[in-house]
């Protein structure tokens, strides 16, 4: 197929390799990174946070090379300029919706509910993924969490400890993407794993209930294994957990 442009009142045609070929390899090549990325994330054949670079830079190639499809608009090979601009545009614009979602979070993976006296992420220390990591709560994150997410409290229940624990992890047992890993009764401890669908990110949780007078109070860690910074994931995680949990009261 030909493309065409206008030249001293004529239409001329222009051969296809002569406008637009190189933006339009680089625009089938970011729109393939695009989708190539989070498959092979999803499938292990990368690590998550690879699989996310992939991602990326199929996004922000895509967002420069629209520029080479209007370029290439204007030079008449109108065809293959929207072939470009499609190609180009479609990962761009997914990508500025993505970080849209995460725009204005704190860029920290560590997030609690208690910041006075943090749960311990213990079972999480002995897991491969974590070795070598320093699981302390960063002393850093305290007033970026305050003034990030000051919704992000203790829960107080009226059930007794026991009764809350046992219905805190029947609750985490049904997460669709949650493994529950470890289970302390007497501690009223549970730890596990959450795993996000695409990308297949691993955040490390842990759920601590204590008594509260004739109560209980349940508290809520999750931390990212991947990135400095979560979009807001695990703050979000906790959330839905704790207000899921208050409606079984």
């Amino acid at each position: 197929m030909r493309d065409s442009r206008v030249e001293d009142g004529r239409l001329t045609e222009v051969e296809p390799s002569s406008v637009g070929r190189w933006p339009l390899r680089v625009a089938t090549a970011a729109a393939i990174m695009f989708v190539i990325g989070p498959a092979a994330a999803h499938f292990g054949i990368v690590p998550p946070f690879a699989g996310f670079v992939i991602f990326v830079l199929g996004g922000v190639i895509g967002l420069f090379n629209s520029i080479a499809g209007i370029v290439t608009f204007r030079r008449g090979a109108r065809a293959r300029a929207a072939a470009i601009i499609v190609l180009s545009g479609l990962p761009a614009l997914l990508l500025i919706y993505a970080a849209a979602q995460g725009s204005g979070k704190p860029a920290i993976n560590d997030i609690t509910t208690d910041l006075t006296e943090p749960p311990n992420l213990v079972f999480a220390q002995s897991q491969p993924a974590n070795a070598g990591r320093d699981m302390v709560y960063p002393e850093s994150f305290k007033e970026i969490v305050r003034a990030a997410y000051p919704d992000l409290k203790p829960l107080h229940l009226a059930d007794s400890p026991d009764a809350a624990f046992a219905r805190a992890v029947r609750l985490a047992e049904q997460q669709p993407t949650w493994q529950v890993l470890y289970v302390n009764g007497t501690s009223r401890i549970f730890e596990g794993v959450a795993t996000s669908d695409l990308f297949r990110f691993q955040d490390d949780f842990v759920v601590r209930i204590r008594a509260d007078g004739t109560g209980s109070v349940v508290d809520m860690r999750s931390k990212s294994r991947d990135g400095k910074g979560d979009l807001g994931a695990n703050a979000e995680r906790i959330r839905t957990f704790l207000s899921e949990l208050s409606k079984g009261q």
